[in-house]
């Protein structure tokens, strides 16, 4: 029973992958020449359904293979204008990355330099000239300035005894 739901099940399968094939490129496709079938004058049933299985499986693979060498055919050249599109992308903004790392380190390296004789000074600079004076005078020169007076308000006497504030 298994075996002939098995030869039922792959017979119909053919059959329908046949049918369709046929439907399908029938327009498509000039009419191949007959020859003589290879399996004989009487032959059995599953050597014929076997041999056309096989003639409709190397047809199918013929005309799976023209599509797809027709579908590289025309994304072929838009790959390859994309690819040489990303290479010199890739080239100019390596190029300008570059540049912008040799500004970033040059500034960088000015900004240390420039901290560092804020710092510690530079070492091409003159030292600080050493002045001495004696203990008692004072390091801080002192400058005379007028010491502000405070002004005192009195409160005024009103005519009645009271103090206005």
């Amino acid at each position: 029973m298994k075996l002939m739901k098995t030869a039922l099940f792959s017979s119909v399968i053919l059959a329908s992958t046949y049918l369709f094939i046929q439907s399908t490129s029938a327009a498509e496709t000039a009419p191949a020449p007959k020859t003589a079938p290879t399996y004989g004058d009487n032959p059995n049933i599953f050597k014929v359904l076997g041999h056309k299985a096989q003639q409709v499986a190397q047809n199918t693979a013929d005309k799976v293979d023209h599509a797809a060498q027709r579908g590289i055919a025309k994304v072929k050249p838009k790959v390859d204008n994309a690819w040489e599109e990303s290479k010199t992308l890739a080239t100019e903004t390596s190029v300008l990355a570059k540049e912008k790392s040799q500004q970033a380190a040059a500034t960088v390296n000015r900004k240390i330099n420039e901290t560092k004789d804020g710092i510690i000074s530079s070492p091409n600079a003159q030292p600080a000239p050493i002045v001495s004076r004696p203990l008692s005078q004072s390091s801080i020169p002192v400058e005379s300035m007028p010491v502000p007076t405070p002004t005192i308000e009195t409160p005024q006497m009103q005519s009645n005894g009271s103090i206005n504030l």
